[in-house]
């Protein structure tokens, strides 16, 4: 399986929650070597490595003739991106899946997006085709500048809060420490 994400922090922060639940999984991203990059394909060819977390760094020019599932984790910034994302599945006559996760940000690709997926065949809710078109200027921003997302974590909002607060209870109380330990000098 492959997993497409729009940038490196989130290939690194979705990583870490697959690697936490015992997922055999690797990242590839710009900040990894060359040598590191040619490891990580060569392992993920073998079989040694299951779930491969990629940026657009892999959606073109590398073929995986085992790859079964393809999950745009984050949407892509184009039409062209997209088909080279999904094209890395189903190859040499193999069957193969992709699945693509949107939020209401990126509302302005997905009709082009439900375009292609028509035109193969595909089976698309009218609601989509229905969308309106983005303008030329949104879509050389968006292609730019991907809507921004919240990061990838496990931990609820109310467990971060807590946690946050504690530690600023044991920073106060520090400092109060401080104070007194001063004043008594």
């Amino acid at each position: 399986m492959l997993i497409f994400v729009q940038s490196k922090e989130r290939a690194k922060e979705l990583f870490h929650e697959l690697i936490y639940d015992g997922i055999n999984v690797e990242v590839i991203h710009s900040e990894r070597t060359q040598t590191q990059r040619d490891n990580i394909v060569k392992c993920f060819r073998a079989g040694k490595i299951w779930v491969l977390i990629a940026t657009e760094l892999m959606g073109r020019g590398i073929d995986f003739k085992g790859v079964n599932l393809v999950i745009n984790y984050d949407f892509p910034t184009s039409a062209v991106a997209y088909i080279h994302r999904i094209g890395r599945t189903g190859r040499a006559g193999r069957p193969g899946k992709a699945i693509t996760f949107y939020t209401e940000d990126d509302g302005s690709n997905l009709r082009s997006i439900a375009n292609v997926m028509r035109s193969s065949g595909c089976e698309i809710p009218d609601w989509m085709l229905k969308l309106k078109k983005p303008s030329r200027k949104i879509r050389k921003k968006l292609s730019k500048n991907p809507p921004s997302r919240s990061p990838i974590k496990t931990v609820s909002k109310y467990d971060i809060e807590k946690a946050k607060r504690k530690r600023d209870i044991k920073e106060a109380s520090k400092k109060k420490k401080v104070k007194l330990t001063s004043k008594s000098a």
